[in-house]
């Protein structure tokens, strides 16, 4: 019973100390939310595709040209935040 109560006493110890500890906190950078905007932007744009080839009854120009615009536009936002923002450290 002893070596049980032992585990029990240093399982304690070892989860006050972890409650302790300071917790890191993990800021969100530009960099690391560049691929969802690209992403989003790509997917807003097919969605929005879609939309007005439905509006229009022209399937598939619109969304090809959407898809299109969305890509262009989702590098160029990943390329501005790549020039504008300081490499995040690696730690």
């Amino acid at each position: 019973m002893s070596s049980d109560r032992e585990k029990l006493d240093r399982l304690s110890e070892r989860i006050r100390q972890a409650e302790t500890k300071p917790k890191k906190k993990v800021e969100s950078s530009p960099w690391r939310n560049a691929g969802y905007d690209f992403a989003g932007t790509l997917i807003g744009s097919v969605i929005l595709g879609v939309l007005l080839d439905r509006a229009f009854d022209s399937a598939p120009w619109c969304l090809v040209a959407m898809v299109v615009l969305g890509f262009i536009s989702g590098i160029l936002g990943v390329w501005k935040v790549l020039q504008t923002k300081d490499p995040p450290e690696n730690e």
